[in-house]
């Protein structure tokens, strides 16, 4: 989509609101750091040296590690835009500021009971969530470490997910290692370094989605954007008939979604989806094909929305993308004609579409450990391993992507079991009960 020029007026509206948020954000820290159990990892260094040499604050520490931050990613990749980097050093200071400034008039406040504390440490939870929202909605810049990170995983090839968890430890174990050395006792790495990790995660997104109005009322032109994004994504005739196929492996599902294509004369869409995915984007047809439906980890990639909330849309986590960039060219077959589409929960994608039957294909797990020795000639154990694999593959990123429970009946409109009719019969019947479908539907 092309990108919409920023009038003076907005961009001082994202300023404003990206400075809000950083405000918000610093007084959260405060709190954390003033229920004394535990910041989180980010913040688990300054906080560390600011407890090791008292005369330098935590604001301050907060400010020379950002700095630190963004004097490396000129070094690690050329050709950055000054611009940018010179907004991270005006914001590092203005945050590092904040949190000296929270602190300083929470000064007063004494909290003796643990409940006070779980109290003071879940508003600071709330307090960064929202700050951090402020942060999404505004869509003014990345935070120093995060762009760090970024560089830094291109730099060396891997993914950022991976690169922050590494970062996170790191810190989080340097911090506590400090902790016990200088300070005789954990200060900055407690229980409240993980309830904030996990629940700061669930609320940004609850701001996100729920917040939609004060979006919208701080800055119209986000729902200007979201609907130019809904116009741009096609419309599906009702009167084109799609069916959609998933399967566990070894079923014989693709074999049967082909039958069924050509029995009725539709086209047939697999694979052909990376192919036409991969030439609307800058992935090979080859990695989409090595990484598409996969998520090793929902808890995983639960802890990173923490990690990545403030991440632009260009920025998403890679099964994100993958699975946006699926979705569209899907909306894009449906809405050419009617046709057969297998898996990446198109039946999620087209769940609207009237004019549809979503069927699930399954079978018993001796016969379908049969089907793959002998169809890849491999042995039992590889066999057996690879259904494994493919099964929960297809399940995180069911349950991350559409909230559904892959093989759940209840989200199918046939769930039938190829074993028991054999695949050729199997197709027979569903071509039979397509066709009573398509005559009841006109």
């Amino acid at each position: 989509m092309k990108e919409i020029k920023q009038s003076p007026s907005e961009l001082a509206r994202r300023f404003l609101v990206f400075a809000l948020g950083l405000v918000f954000m610093g007084f959260g820290v405060a709190c954390l750091i003033k229920s004394s159990l535990g910041v989180s990892p980010i913040s688990s260094l300054p906080y560390t040296f600011a407890l090791i040499i008292p005369s330098v604050t935590v604001g301050c520490w907060t400010a020379i590690m950002n700095l630190l931050m963004i004097f490396i990613q000129p070094v690690l990749k050329k050709g950055l835009d000054k611009r940018m980097l010179v907004l991270q050093c005006g914001m590092t200071v203005v945050f590092g500021y904040f949190i000296d400034l929270s602190l300083e008039c929470m000064a007063p406040l004494v909290l003796e009971s643990y409940y006070a504390k779980i109290g003071m440490l879940l508003a600071g939870c709330s307090i960064m969530a929202f700050g951090t929202y402020f942060g999404i909605i505004s869509r003014v810049t990345l935070l120093p470490m995060d762009s760090f990170l970024q560089i830094l995983a291109e730099r060396i090839g891997r993914r950022y997910t991976s690169v922050r968890v590494v970062s996170d430890l790191c810190m989080t174990t340097f911090a506590t290692v400090l902790c016990l050395i200088f300070v005789g006792e954990l200060k900055a790495v407690r229980e409240g370094t993980l309830i904030t990790a996990f629940l700061c995660g669930t609320e940004i997104r609850l701001f996100t989605n729920q917040l939609k109005s004060l979006t919208y009322l701080l800055l119209p032109e986000n729902r200007i954007q979201k609907e130019r994004e809904r116009q741009a994504m096609p419309e599906v005739s009702e009167a084109h008939f799609v069916l959609t196929v998933s399967h566990e492996y070894g079923s014989g599902g693709r074999t049967i979604a082909r039958r069924i294509a050509h029995e009725l004369d539709l086209p047939y869409y697999d694979t052909e989806i990376i192919k036409m995915a991969a030439e609307r984007s800058d992935f090979a047809a080859e990695y989409l094909h090595k990484h598409e439906e996969k998520i090793s980890s929902t808890a995983l990639y639960t802890l990173f929305d923490w990690y990545a909330g403030s991440f632009p849309e260009s920025e998403v986590p890679l099964p994100e993308q993958i699975f946006r960039l699926e979705a569209q060219v899907i909306q894009e077959i449906a809405a050419k004609d009617s046709c057969v589409i297998v898996g990446r929960l198109a039946n999620y994608v087209l769940q609207n579409h009237k004019n549809s039957l979503h069927i699930f294909i399954t079978a018993d797990e001796p016969e379908r450990i049969q089907r793959v020795m002998r169809k890849e000639a491999i042995p039992l154990e590889e066999a057996q391993e690879k259904i494994r694999e493919f099964a929960n593959d297809r399940k995180n990123h069911c349950q991350q992507f559409s909230a559904m429970e892959w093989g759940n009946s209840e989200n199918y409109d046939i769930t039938v079991k190829s074993n028991r009719y054999g695949v050729d019969r199997t197709a027979a019947i569903l071509i039979q009960l397509i066709k009573e479908f398509r005559l009841i539907q006109f």
